[in-house]
Parts: C-alpha cells; structure tokens; sequence
C-alpha cells in the first residue's frame, strides 16, 4: 500500500498514525527499508531495518496513541526515488500517561513500487534538522 505520489507519502504516514493503525503505517514502507529511530519515542538513536524493524518501529509510535501534524517543504524526483524534506510532529501519551511532544525536520527517500505507488526506502525523522550537526554523533546500528 503505497501513496500515489512522493509529495502524498507523509501526509499517508500521518493518517495512519492518526488512526493508530500500526499495518497501515508499517505498509507505507518498502520490505528492505531503513528508518532512524528517535530517542523521545524509541529510547535511543538507531536504525531500524526491514518489514520486522518497520513494523515495531511504527508500534512504538502508534503506542503514543499519536496525533501527527506533517508539512512536506520540497519534493526532487529522479526516476523511481524521490527525495523529501518534512517538518513533523507527534503529540501522545507515554505508557505512564505522560504527555510526548517530538518535533523535527526530515528527509525521506521515497521508491516507486512496480504498481506506481510510493513508499519510504530511507527515513530519516531528523535529517534536515539543522540542529542535527557533523558534530552530533552518528545513528548507531
């Protein structure tokens, strides 16, 4: 299940997420993709890969019981991948009823699926954040 176009992928994320359907949010993901896990919903700065890593990355959002605002800022299309840049946020309640607020500036890399839908490949929730430095550690695996 993917989006009709690179532009319409964030906006799907967060209407899952807004549903809190963890299958809709985890189907808006290539099998082979990589997203970068943050610390406010996930407990550190990781990369998750694959359906499985997809899939449990999304439930640990959907656990917030989220609402997701998203803005897509740019969209640049060379073939089959697009990239994106965002500005999102979550608002929810963590498993001991305290509020969660995470905010940041993303860039996405979409793929076209062979039925012309788009999918993330590469997520990247705090990519385009410009507190994100060459000085900030990197995302361990």
């Amino acid at each position: 299940m993917g989006a009709p176009s690179p532009e319409l992928c964030n906006l799907w994320l967060a209407r899952a997420f807004n549903a809190q359907d963890v299958e809709a949010a985890a189907a808006m993901y290539h099998p082979e993709a990589s997203i970068v896990q943050v610390d406010e919903v996930h407990g550190g700065v990781t990369v998750a890969r694959g359906a499985e890593g997809i899939a449990k990355t999304m439930a640990a959002y959907i656990g917030l019981e989220p609402h997701m605002d998203v803005v897509t800022h740019h969209t640049t299309v060379a073939g089959d991948f697009a990239m994106t840049r965002s500005q999102w946020l979550i608002r929810g309640v963590d498993g001991e009823g305290r509020p969660v607020e995470v905010h940041h500036h993303g860039m996405e890399v979409h793929r076209r699926l062979p039925d012309g839908t788009w999918v993330f490949f590469i997520d990247h929730p705090f990519g385009a954040d410009a507190s994100w430095t060459v000085d900030a550690p990197p995302p361990t695996d």
